[in-house]
């Protein structure tokens, strides 16, 4: 298998040769024989290797960075230059790049154990939205790659201190000035590596299971509170309402007469019972049943009587 492949890149050397020049192909042909035809083989094989090498070295010359993304180019380990998005080159094997994404990321702080002013164990969530401003200052100060973990480090004591500072009223009262405080304090530290914190949000606070039940039993207080109150209030307003309509009854002949047939009429739909309606005498009177009224005295009188004379 070796000969063929010798004897094949040997025919092509010749073929080449004899078109260059004829007269040194008859000479070297004759003359060495198998000698030269090893010789060419080595040629030929460093060549291909020399022009594989040579694509290697050619292909790493360019190289391209995205739209959201800048790239800084190391010289020896000394930051050169950061480069935009576009095509770009660099040396080989002299210099390297180091991508940075500029997209905006996000730091999720779940479960974060806290206790507040008033010394209530708490469960809090929280995300911070942060974006790298700054490639160059990035790489020199924390490095590419541990950012994301020390931001998160910080963001999460930051919280702890912060929540310590209210007490759990407070705490569940300002959900966003906290996360405005957890936002400007992770971000005074972080401006120093090249990051731009975006926003900060609370998303969850988790309270233990007996503070839940103190909760609803006073939110549950405070319901029926409001509810005796509103009750009181509408009592009182209908405590008006009646007077007022008792003095616009009492002006006019008819109205109290009216207003009690109303009131027998809504009483008496309900066919299935009997309803007895006791009215006083003034009442009978006032409604122009004078007649009624009247017998209805004489019958008072005569079982007053009656009840008089029994014997005690």
């Amino acid at each position: 298998m070796f000969k063929f492949y010798s004897q094949l890149l040997f025919s092509f050397h010749l073929s080449i040769k004899k078109f260059i020049n004829p007269k040194s192909l008859a000479y070297n042909y004759t003359i060495n024989g198998e000698k030269k035809v090893i010789t060419e083989v080595i040629v030929w094989f460093g060549l291909i290797i020399a022009l594989f090498f040579g694509a290697l070295v050619l292909f790493g010359l360019f190289f391209t960075v995205k739209e959201w993304e800048k790239t800084a180019i190391l010289r020896f380990g000394r930051i050169t230059r950061i480069s935009g998005p576009g095509l770009h080159t660099k040396v080989p094997l002299i210099e390297n790049t180091i991508p940075i994404d500029l997209r905006t990321r996000t730091v999720d702080l779940r479960r974060q154990s806290a206790i507040t002013k008033d010394n209530i164990s708490i469960v809090i969530d929280a995300v911070v939205f942060m974006k790298i401003e700054d490639p160059k200052k990035l790489i020199l100060q924390i490095g590419a790659n541990q950012f994301q973990e020390a931001v998160a480090k910080y963001a999460q004591s930051s919280i702890r201190d912060i929540v310590g500072k209210y007490t759990l009223d407070a705490l569940l009262e300002n959900r966003e000035e906290i996360a405005s405080k957890l936002k400007v304090k992770v971000d005074s530290l972080t401006n120093k590596w090249g990051i731009d914190v975006i926003n900060a949000e609370i998303q969850d606070i988790n309270l233990p299971a007996d503070m839940q039940r103190a909760f609803a039993v006073q939110a549950e207080a405070e319901r029926e509170a409001k509810a005796v109150v509103i009750t009181a209030e509408a009592e009182k307003k209908a405590a008006h309402n009646y007077a007022e309509a008792s003095i616009i009854l009492q002006k006019t002949t008819f109205g109290f007469q009216l207003r009690s047939l109303q009131t027998l009429a809504d009483v008496s739909k309900d066919q299935s019972n009997t309803i007895i309606f006791a009215l006083p005498t003034e009442t009978l009177v006032k409604m122009g049943i004078e007649g009624i009224a009247a017998a209805s005295s004489i019958n008072s009188s005569a079982a007053r009587k009656r009840t008089e004379k029994q014997p005690k």
